[in-house]
């Protein structure tokens, strides 16, 4: 069920994405939105980058690292791929603008940028890979749900080696963001999930 609290055209747009990939993105938009105000601001990045450096423990260059690498993320300026979603004041402006970054190459690669970043700074020795534990600092982070942290370090550890390279990090965040799933379009009746446009989605 949509509660319409866009315009027609956005709404228009929305009802042509696919419930499977509407689901996924409704829960990262959630997670990134820490302090639940509805949308991804530049002050609710940079927070995110602060939290990043705490659980993560990092001092230092990696510290500036991650305020560099998110602060990049959060420029609203024209030269920025990803500046329509950094420029969303909704979650309706987050959905349609993430849909789009989907099919744009330029966007595609600023997004790998920013999470091969990530993977590096979280991998502060350049060992090439994250253990289990290492990976937490990113459940961490957004407060997620640590029941299901194992099985997705184990779905991401594709030779089963006990830790994820960057290759093995960074496919599954394409793949999230790419993987429509299936062609089920967001308007029929029969969805059980609420999402009401313009206000994030009680994720507890």
């Amino acid at each position: 069920i949509l509660e319409n609290s866009c315009d027609d055209k956005q709404m228009s747009e929305i009802r042509q994405m696919p419930y499977f990939w509407l689901r996924k993105v409704t829960t990262a938009i959630s997670a990134w939105d820490l302090d639940k105000d509805g949308h991804i601001g530049h002050d609710a990045m940079m927070n995110i980058a602060d939290t990043f450096a705490r659980v993560g423990n990092l001092n230092g260059k990696s510290g500036d690292n991650i305020l560099e690498v998110i602060g990049e993320l959060a420029n609203p300026g024209r030269e920025n791929p990803l500046s329509e979603i950094v420029k969303a004041t909704s979650f309706s402006e987050h959905l349609i603008g993430i849909w789009r970054a989907k099919g744009n190459p330029a966007s595609v690669k600023s997004l790998r940028k920013i999470y091969s970043n990530m993977f590096k700074i979280v991998d502060c020795n350049a060992a090439g890979f994250l253990t289990f534990d290492q990976y937490l600092v990113f459940w961490n982070i957004f407060n997620l749900d640590k029941r299901f942290a194992k099985m997705q370090f184990d779905y991401m550890d594709t030779d089963q080696s006990g830790k994820i390279s960057e290759e093995q990090f960074m496919n599954t965040y394409r793949d999230y963001l790419g993987n429509t799933g299936d062609d089920t379009l967001n308007d029929s009746s029969d969805h059980s999930l609420t999402i009401k446009l313009g206000h994030m989605p009680n994720q507890n």
